[in-house]
């Protein structure tokens, strides 16, 4: 259990499999763009490639925004020191990148109460079903 996050205690674990298969949580990042209207784009990427891609700038926003690192040397160096991007790195490494698809939407509209309902009780299977052939629905309408 870590005792580091505002006083909660906390622990970050895997994603338990639905079925026979490993689960594969869907993992997001952050980045950034630059503009092709950019006055200044050589400078601008300049920046964002020789810069920003740096373990030190990489800690520096980790340390900022609490976010974990998406270079592997400086997310190394974070979950050396942090239980909880430790258990983030461990639980992403069987991940797979969210769509970035209006239909997601649907999905979280419905997930939440789904997984809410499990934890209080309703039967897994069933609820789960339920989920599937709502969210089948919404994308669908």
């Amino acid at each position: 259990m870590i005792e580091s996050f505002e006083g909660l205690d906390l622990a970050i674990d895997p994603v338990p499999a639905a079925g026979d298969q490993p689960a594969q949580p869907f993992v997001g990042v952050q980045g950034f763009y630059l503009s092709a209207e950019s006055e200044n784009a050589i400078v601008a990427n300049d920046f964002l490639v020789n810069f920003l891609s740096t373990e030190e700038a990489q800690l520096a926003l980790y340390e900022a925004g609490n976010r974990p690192p998406a270079l592997t040397a400086a997310a190394d160096a974070a979950s050396a020191e942090d239980e909880i991007v430790a258990g983030f790195r461990e639980v992403g490494a069987e991940a797979v990148p969210m769509p970035s698809i209006p239909e997601m939407a649907s999905v979280w509209s419905f997930w939440g109460v789904t997984e809410a309902a499990i934890v209080s009780g309703a039967d897994p299977v069933a609820t789960w079903d339920k989920m599937i052939a709502d969210i089948q629905g919404a994308i669908e309408s």
